[in-house]
C-alpha cells in the first residue's frame, strides 16, 4: 500500500513496501518543479525551476543522502528513476510529526523540553559540516520529529537546496545561483547573495528555528519580502524577552542573538561552538 506523506524540498514523499527487505520506506519522488526566486534579489517575480535543473539537484541531493551516516539526518537507503515516476531516493521511514506541526498545535516549547531537541539540531548540522555540505534550507518544516530509541528524536530533512564540496557530486559546479531556502529563516546574505553563502548561514536559519520553537514567533515580522530584506539587513531581530513569558534566562537571550546577528562574522564561527554554547546552557535537572 502506498501512501502520501508530505511534499518535501523538490519532491513527493510517500509511504511504501519494500517487498526484497520486507519492510515500510520512505521513497521520495521528483515532483514537479517549485516556485524559485532568480538571484538578485527579493524583489524579483518568482519562476518555475526548469525541470532539467530541478533534475540536476535531484541528483545532487542523492549523492550528499548516501554520505550521511548520523541518527539525526537521514541517509538514503537506495535511489534510481522509476519509469513512470521518473527519479526517487528510498529513505528509512520516520513518521512523526514536523516541528512546525507541532508549534502549531501546542505552542511554544518550553526551553527545558527544547534543549535536548535543540542539541540534536546541532549535531545534525554538525554532520553535514563535517563532510562539507550546507544545508541551505534550515527550518520548521525540514525538521521532523518522531519517537526514537532514546526518547523524542529529531531528524534534519531534505537535502534539495544543499551546496555539496566539489567532487561530492557532479551538480556540485554547474547549477545556476538561485535564492534558496525559505526566506523566512535564511540569512540577509543568503536573499541576494545565495551563490556566497557559507557555513554560518545554516547557523543562522537554525537559530531561527530555536527562536520560533520558544517564542512560537520568527525573529522578524515583515508584510512582504521586500520588508523582510530590508529588516533583516538594518535592523536586529525581536528580543526573546518581549515574547516569553518572564522570567527570561538573559544568557539564553545572547545565545540566540548572537546566531541571528546580520554579519557572518559576528555568528558563532562554526557549529563546534554552537554546541558547547548551547550545552553550557543546559537546564538543571
Amino acid at each position: 500500500m502506498v501512501r502520501h506523506l508530505r511534499r518535501e524540498g523538490l519532491g513527493e514523499l510517500f509511504s511504501a513496501e519494500d517487498a526484497t527487505a520486507g519492510r515500510r520506506v520512505a521513497v521520495k519522488v521528483l515532483g514537479e518543479p517549485p516556485m524559485r526566486q532568480e538571484p538578485g534579489g527579493v524583489l524579483n517575480a518568482p519562476e518555475r525551476m526548469p525541470l532539467e535543473e530541478a533534475e540536476a539537484r535531484f541528483r545532487r541531493e542523492a549523492a550528499a543522502c548516501k554520505r550521511l551516516r548520523g541518527p539525526h539526518t537521514l541517509p538514503s537507503l537506495d535511489g534510481g528513476k522509476d519509469p513512470v515516476h521518473g527519479p526517487l531516493l528510498v529513505f528509512e521511514l520516520r513518521e512523526g510529526e514536523l516541528l512546525s506541526e507541532r508549534l502549531a498545535r501546542q505552542g511554544p516549547l518550553p526551553f527545558r523540553v527544547l534543549h535536548p531537541l535543540g542539541e540534536q539540531l546541532w549535531l545534525a548540522i554538525a554532520e553535514l559540516h563535517e563532510i562539507g555540505i550546507i544545508h541551505r534550507d534550515i527550518n520548521s518544516m525540514n525538521v521532523l520529529l518522531d519517537r526514537g530509541p532514546d526518547g523524542e528524536r529529531l531528524t534534519l530533512l531534505d537535502l534539495g537546496s544543499c551546496k555539496v564540496p566539489p567532487g561530492l557530486s557532479d551538480e556540485a559546479l554547474t547549477l545556476p545561483s538561485r535564492c534558496l531556502g525559505d526566506f523566512r529563516f535564511a540569512p540577509p546574505e543568503q536573499l541576494t547573495k545565495g551563490k556566497t553563502v557559507d557555513h554560518r548561514a545554516d547557523l543562522y536559519a537554525a537559530m531561527t528555528v530555536i527562536f520560533q520553537a520558544l517564542t512560537g514567533e520568527l525573529p522578524y515580522a515583515a508584510r512582504n519580502l521586500m520588508m523582510l530584506a530590508d529588516l533583516k539587513t538594518r535592523t536586529p531581530p525581536r528580543r526573546l524577552g518581549n515574547l516569553m513569558p518572564p522570567p527570561v534566562d538573559r544568557e539564553v537571550e545572547v545565545f540566540v542573538n548572537r546566531g541571528l546577528a546580520h554579519s557572518p562574522d559576528r555568528r558563532f564561527p562554526n557549529i563546534a561552538e554552537v554546541i558547547q554554547g548551547w550545552q553550557a546552557l543546559r537546564p538543571a535537572t
